[in-house]
């Protein structure tokens, strides 16, 4: 009889001990599920500038592999403009249909300020993600060149998101804070950078200019497609100022104040 006791009360145990792990399990389970996602790494899908992801993303690790394997003014076209303002430089290294709405944006700010410009531009009629290189190895030399003898970049870029959100970096503070403020009383939402796509990595083209600093923004699909009537981002549309909403003006004009109160 006490072996048979013995028995039951030893299965018993083992089962109370199974039952508790497997309700650990469970309620690790739903914990993690509850958790929110990474903002960046959940929302950031278009054209990434996480700088370790994006390199493993990309399908050219630098400007020579994707100029040897591409036609220019085909596939891609760089738009520049040199002016009498050497020390600001306004960039789209993801323009065209890569990040669309970019280099659109990043032209009226070059004109409204009378910056100098570089954007680089897919052409292509799909796919034109295949053409970004990120912003740490983003080395052209006319790029390089024109960064090298100005004072300060402002490199506008595009991220994957329904909200109406910009991530506002870079290394030159100040001058962040400066759009930053000018942006917001025109209504735009603008946040701090994560610290992936916050534009401060030594390797980064815009703090390799005099200063050694820049401002990068960072505009959610949303924003972008608020640009433009029918909130379309295509090549059609993007090319035809007619098309252009005053939204783009409005930001591009916020920019340019808060350059201007800077410099």
């Amino acid at each position: 009889m006490k072996n048979i006791l013995k028995t039951y009360l030893y299965y018993l145990i083992m089962l109370v001990i199974v039952g508790i792990v497997l309700l650990g399990l469970y309620f690790t389970y739903v914990w993690n599920q509850d958790q929110p996602q990474n903002h960046d790494q959940s929302q950031h899908q278009d054209q990434s500038h996480n700088q370790d992801q994006s390199q493993n993303q990309d399908k050219y690790q630098n400007f020579s592999q994707l100029k040897s394997d591409t036609e220019k003014n085909s596939d891609w076209q760089r738009n520049i403009k040199k002016t009498n303002n050497k020390d600001i430089l306004i960039t789209a290294i993801h323009g065209g249909g890569i990040e669309p709405g970019t280099s659109e944006l990043a032209k009226i700010i070059s004109k409204k300020g009378d910056f100098n410009l570089y954007s680089f531009e897919g052409l292509l009629k799909s796919n034109n993600k295949q053409l970004h290189i990120t912003s740490t190895r983003f080395d052209d030399s006319k790029l390089k060149e024109m960064s090298n003898k100005s004072k300060e970049s402002i490199s506008i870029h595009g991220f994957q998101s329904d909200e109406n959100a910009v991530y506002i970096g870079g290394r030159d503070k100040k001058m962040a804070d400066s759009i930053k403020k000018e942006l917001e009383k025109e209504g735009f939402n603008v946040e701090e950078s994560p610290n992936r796509i916050d534009g401060s990595s030594n390797n980064n083209f815009i703090n390799k200019n005099d200063s050694g600093s820049g401002v990068q923004l960072e505009i959610s699909t949303s924003i972008r497609k608020s640009f433009f009537k029918k909130d379309n981002l295509d090549r059609k549309t993007r090319e035809n100022t007619s098309k252009y909403r005053q939204s783009i003006y409005d930001f591009a004009e916020a920019v340019t104040k808060g350059i201007h109160s800077q410099t």
